[in-house]
């Protein structure tokens, strides 16, 4: 997948009115820190970052900051992203710098490929336990997904964390982590009939029992 490009621009205004401000004017208020770097506020465009983050669709990505008039070579994740609870608009974003070269670890997402022949007559499910899986890797080898082929796996069936081809990185997260697994169909059987032909039991016993009585009353008679 490599970097993803994201612009960043400096901030010099702080607090509530200033945030607001900005997010009126298109911009995200961020800041940006690391092991090695002391905290520096910046700002996002809100458009661009809305894109990119829905492109991504939950996909960790490393992002490759440009900061116009500055050559510095910065690589960063998305640390943090704040909501608005009602209109879902980004309030603030925390980008943490990785350094450059060393390993970081990560989550990376699973995707299942294929149709298992169990699913695909109704025989079974797909239960899916895990959809992420975190391995250390460098920054510029880091993989957009894993991805998982069930198409040659059979009724009960497991995949766990130490099937899954690495490409690049090492494994961190338990390589016995279920991953998925393919389950019996579930069949609820409706026991209307049954329930019918009991009713009308009843109805012939209590029908033998009146029967039964008017028997007795005329013998009485």
């Amino acid at each position: 997948m490599g970097l993803v490009n994201l612009e960043i621009m400096p901030r010099s205004e702080t607090g509530k009115n200033a945030n607001r401000r900005a997010r009126a004017a298109g911009h995200i208020p961020a800041v940006l820190y690391g092991k090695e770097r002391p905290s520096e506020l910046i700002s996002l465009d809100a458009h661009n970052f809305d894109v990119l983050m829905t492109h991504l669709s939950g996909r960790t990505a490393l992002f490759s900051l440009e900061q116009a008039g500055k050559d510095d070579d910065i690589t960063a994740m998305v640390r943090e992203v704040q909501r608005n609870p009602v209109n879902d608009m980004v309030l603030h974003v925390d980008l943490m710098e990785i350094p450059r070269g060393e390993p970081v670890t990560l989550p990376i997402q699973i995707q299942v490929i294929g149709e298992c022949p169990a699913v695909k007559n109704g025989e079974a499910t797909v239960s899916l336990s895990l959809d992420m899986i975190e391995i250390s890797v460098r920054p510029r080898d880091l993989p957009e997904f894993f991805e998982v082929d069930i198409s040659e796996l059979e009724l009960h069936d497991k995949v766990f964390a130490r099937d899954v081809k690495l490409e690049v990185g090492e494994l961190v997260t338990d390589p016995d982590q279920l991953i998925l697994n393919i389950k019996p169909q579930v069949v609820f059987v409706e026991e209307v009939e049954e329930a019918e032909g009991v009713e009308g039991a009843e109805d012939g016993e209590g029908a033998s029992d009146q029967a039964e009585g008017d028997g007795e009353a005329k013998d009485g008679d």
